[in-house]
C-alpha cells in the first residue's frame, strides 16, 4: 500500500489548470450557511472558540490548522482546544471528556519542558463559547451536543467520517462533504473540511489574508491529506498537495524544517518520502498519548499552530517516535499472527494507539484483511487495514448478521469494538470467508 502510494505521488506532474473550485460550494456541505453565521456571530460576541480535535496527524494538523487562522489571520486570541488521549479515552467528543476539562481535572494551554514535563496550564470554562470540531464529531453522542447546550455553547460539526448507521449527531449546524453531491471536494480530509470552511468564512466576511498566510494554511491541509492517504487522483486533492509542495520546496516555514532538523538523519525535504520523514512523528505523540511518561497531542498542535521554530518540541516528536517504534517491535514479539483465509490477525494487551500501525504490518505479510485487538474490559476493541477490500461495506456486513459491532473510519481503515468474546469470534469467522470480500 505505501509503495503505490508513494509511486501515485511521484507520478503527479504540473498542475494543468483546468479545474476550478469556488469556495460558495462549501456552503453545499451540510449546512455550511449556518456554519459560518454561528462562527461571525461568536466572533462578533467576542466569545471564546473551543476547538474539539483528533489525535491522529489529521486531526491534529487540522485543530493546529484552525488555531493558526484565528490567531494569526484574525489576531483573535480567545480560543482553546481540546484532544482525546487515545489510549485511556473513548474515541471523538465525550461527556466525560469535556468534564474532565469542567472540573479542572484536566487544563489547556499546557507547554513541555525539555524532559516532556508538563509546565503550566489553565481551566477550561464552557459558558457561552462556540465549540467547533476538527476531523471529528461523526460519531458523537447526543449528550455531548446537550451538555454544551446547558452552558449556552452551540455546537459546529465539522468532519469527513462516516456517520455510524447514517445518523447525524445532535450538533447546531454540520459541514461535512459525504451529506451533498453537490460540491467538488469529495475524499477530502478533516482538516481540510475545516480549512475550506474557514476560507469560506474569509471570502463570505471580507477578511483579507496574507498571501504567507494562506500558504501555511495550505500545508497544513496538504500535510493532513498526505497522513490520511486521501485520494490524490481527486482534482482538489491533487492541486492542494502539489500547492503544499511547491511552498515547502520554495520556503519551508520553520516549524516543520525543526523537525527535519532534529532527526538523526537529515532527508532533504522530498515529497514521495513526507509519509515517512514527518508524519511519523506527528501520529506517534497520538499513538502513546495517554500511556504515562509520554506527551500529550497538544505538543504537535502546538507546534504547528505557528510557522516559527520550536527546537525542544521538535526534539520531543523525534525522541517519542523513536520510542514508538521499540514500543512495537517488543510488542511483535509477543505475537503469532493468524492466517485465516483472506484475513490476518493477532491481539491481546496491547495499548490502544499502536493496533493500527500492527495492523498495518500485518497487512504486509499478505492476506486482503488484516486485524489487530486487544481488550478493554468485557469488549474488545480492533483495528481493521485492507488494501483493497471497503472495510464500510465489511463493517456494514457483519452487523446485518447481527453481530455487536460498532465502529467507524475509511474504506481502507477503521476501528471496530465489539461488544464480547464470543461477537468478535463469530466477526472472525466471518471475515475468514473468501466470500466476505
Amino acid at each position: 500500500m505505501l509503495e503505490a502510494f508513494r509511486a501515485h505521488i511521484e507520478a503527479i506532474s504540473k498542475e494543468d489548470g483546468t479545474h476550478k473550485f469556488s469556495l460558495d460550494s462549501v456552503l453545499e456541505m451540510g449546512e455550511g450557511q449556518k456554519a459560518l453565521e454561528l462562527l461571525h456571530n461568536a466572533l462578533k460576541a467576542q466569545k471564546q472558540i473551543i476547538l474539539g480535535g483528533d489525535y491522529d496527524c489529521d486531526g491534529m494538523s487540522g485543530t493546529a490548522l484552525a488555531l493558526y487562522f484565528f490567531k494569526e489571520v484574525l489576531n483573535y486570541p480567545n480560543i482553546n482546544y481540546i484532544i482525546p488521549r487515545r489510549n485511556t479515552d473513548s474515541y471523538g467528543m465525550s461527556v466525560a471528556l469535556l468534564e474532565a476539562y469542567a472540573t479542572k481535572k484536566r487544563f489547556v494551554k499546557t507547554s513541555y519542558n525539555a524532559r516532556g514535563e508538563v509546565i503550566g496550564g489553565q481551566a477550561l470554562d464552557f459558558n457561552n463559547s462556540l465549540f467547533i470540531t476538527i476531523d471529528n464529531g461523526a460519531t458523537i453522542p447526543d449528550e455531548v451536543c446537550a451538555f454544551l447546550h446547558v452552558h449556552n455553547t452551540p455546537l459546529i460539526l465539522s468532519d469527513h467520517h462516516e456517520f455510524l448507521e447514517g445518523r447525524i449527531p445532535a450538533c447546531d449546524a454540520f459541514v461535512h462533504p459525504l451529506l451533498s453531491s453537490k460540491h467538488p471536494f469529495k475524499g477530502i480530509s478533516g482538516a481540510c473540511v475545516g480549512y475550506l470552511f474557514l476560507l469560506a468564512y474569509a471570502k463570505h466576511y471580507g477578511v483579507k489574508m496574507r498571501l504567507d498566510h494562506l500558504q501555511y494554511l495550505q500545508v497544513l491541509a496538504g500535510l493532513s491529506t498526505i497522513a490520511d492517504m486521501m485520494d490524490l487522483s481527486t482534482p482538489y486533492n491533487r492541486q492542494l498537495v502539489q500547492r503544499m509542495d511547491c511552498t515547502l520546496r520554495t520556503a519551508m516555514p520553520n516549524s516543520l524544517k525543526a523537525l527535519y532538523l532534529a532527526q538523526k538523519y537529515q532527508n532533504p525535504y522530498k515529497l514521495s518520502t513526507l509519509a515517512w520523514d514527518i508524519i511519523p512523528l506527528i501520529n506517534a505523540v497520538g499513538r502513546l498519548d495517554g500511556i504515562e511518561g509520554f506527551c500529550h497531542c497538544n505538543l504537535v498542535v502546538d507546534l504547528l499552530a505557528t510557522r516559527e521554530a520550536n527546537p525542544t518540541y521538535a526534539a520531543l516528536l523525534v525522541q517519542t517516535n523513536q520510542k514508538r517504534k521499540e514500543c512495537i517491535q517488543e510488542i511483535k514479539k509477543t505475537l503469532q499472527p493468524t492466517k485465516k483465509g483472506p484475513l490476518i490477525y493477532a491481539g491481546g494487551h496491547i495499548p490502544r494507539g499502536v493496533l493500527g500501525m500492527l495492523a498495518n504490518q500485518f497487512l504486509e505479510m499478505g492476506g486482503v484483511v488484516a486485524l489487530c485487538w486487544r481488550y478493554e474490559n468485557e469488549s474488545i476493541e480492533a483495528s481493521l487495514r485492507a488494501k483493497e477490500a471497503d472495510l464500510m461495506q465489511i463493517l456494514a456486513h457483519l452487523k446485518d448478521k447481527g453481530i455487536g459491532v460498532q465502529g467507524g473510519g475509511h474504506k481502507q481503515a477503521c476501528g471496530l469494538v465489539f461488544a464480547n468474546e464470543n461477537e468478535f469470534q463469530q466477526a472472525l469467522e466471518f471475515l475468514g470467508q473468501a466470500h466476505a470480500f
